[in-house]
């Protein structure tokens, strides 16, 4: 077994710096290869057992599918493998520095059919420019589909980009093992395998999000009511939208996050009586969902009145969200409902 198995493979991503250090990751340097798509891990595992001095990290957004294969990976005893539950794009973009790839693979993505969804493939042009910018001279992106229009769109979009020389290429054997592999063979359908190569040419740039310290908050002076009119918000900000989809209120003992909190919608709050020797300050829990290009969150943005005549509005941490530009528009937007809906007055802001 892999002395470095004991490690967790699941990767905190959230928690960690933009590009993520996987020196750090893995206690070594060593090539690094993606995997995206990587179902119950059955490839991914084979791979890093038969190249023990790769280390290989592999993407899914399906909880079921990384619990399997996160069982597979502590099974077998690897410990070049890490997995993150994070989309294609996004993670590709910020989870890794410019050229730091060996290779990617894509075994069986979903093919998108349908005319009016072709657009959602994974291999276009906006994909493949961003994995030039992330592999190694040299390093190419490997796909195995069952889909012949798949394919055909994927060499287009490859060569559009400038970036990649398409050819067909000798597969691992292990590539054509795989869950969908064996579906898609029992019933009689051809399989096809193609290496995209990056060729060294410029690319483009990519910056990563900055990982800011501070919670974006804004500071209002006044008094919390006891309620509010709301209806749902949806508000441009960034590259994105945030959406308001509900505010709802709670009281318990201030400072005491333990204590049980009843939650009632905002209309119809009613304040419970406070303990003896509790204070009791009100708060308000704002709702949110931010959507941006290769990334959606859903948020609770806090509204508390912190002290005599002061009220803080701020995202919780609750979830460990990626603070992007868009994110702090949820605050702005929160902010800008409490100064239309109510008789507090905006006196700071640092989003």
């Amino acid at each position: 077994m892999d002395e470095r198995a004991s490690l967790s493979p699941l990767l905190p991503w959230r928690t960690r710096p933009f590009p993520v250090d996987w020196s750090a990751e893995f206690g070594r340097s060593s090539d690094l290869h993606l995997e995206i798509g990587f179902g119950d891990g059955r490839y991914t595992v084979r791979r890093a057992k038969d190249e023990p001095d790769a280390d290989f990290v592999g993407l899914e957004i399906s909880s079921a599918s990384v619990q399997r294969a996160l069982r597979r990976v502590r099974r077998e005893g690897v410990g070049n493998v890490r997995m993150a539950k994070a989309g294609a794009q996004f993670a590709l973009r910020h989870l890794f520095a410019e050229h730091a790839l060996a290779g990617i693979v894509v075994n069986f993505p979903d093919p998108w059919p349908k005319e009016r969804h072709v657009d959602r493939r994974l291999l276009q042009r906006s994909f493949f420019d961003l994995a030039a910018s992330r592999l190694r001279l040299g390093g190419a992106v490997r796909l195995a589909t069952d889909h012949p229009d798949y394919l055909a769109f994927a060499i287009a979009e490859a060569e559009v980009s400038g970036s990649f020389q398409a050819r067909p290429t000798t597969p691992p054997e292990a590539v054509f093992e795989t869950k969908y592999a064996l579906k898609w063979k029992a019933q009689g359908k051809a399989l096809h395998y193609v290496e995209f190569r990056y060729d060294g040419s410029p690319t483009q740039a990519f910056p990563h999000f900055e990982r800011p310290t501070a919670m974006p908050h804004a500071l209002f002076t006044g008094t919390l009511p006891p309620a509010a009119p709301f209806a749902k918000v949806v508000l441009a900000y960034g590259a994105g939208h945030v959406i308001l989809h509900e505010v709802a209120r709670s009281f318990g003992p201030l400072g005491s996050d333990a204590a049980e909190r009843a939650h009632t919608p905002v209309e119809a709050a009613t304040i419970a009586a406070p303990g003896e020797g509790e204070t009791i300050r009100p708060r308000w829990w704002v709702r949110a969902s931010v959507d941006e290009p290769d990334l959606r969150q859903h948020l609770l943005v806090l509204v508390q009145q912190r002290a005599d005549h002061e009220v803080i509005v701020r995202l919780e941490p609750f979830g460990d969200p990626v603070i992007t530009p868009t994110v702090r528009g949820a605050v702005h937007a929160v902010s800008e409902w409490l100064a239309a809906a109510t008789t507090l007055r905006l006196r700071a802001r640092n989003y």
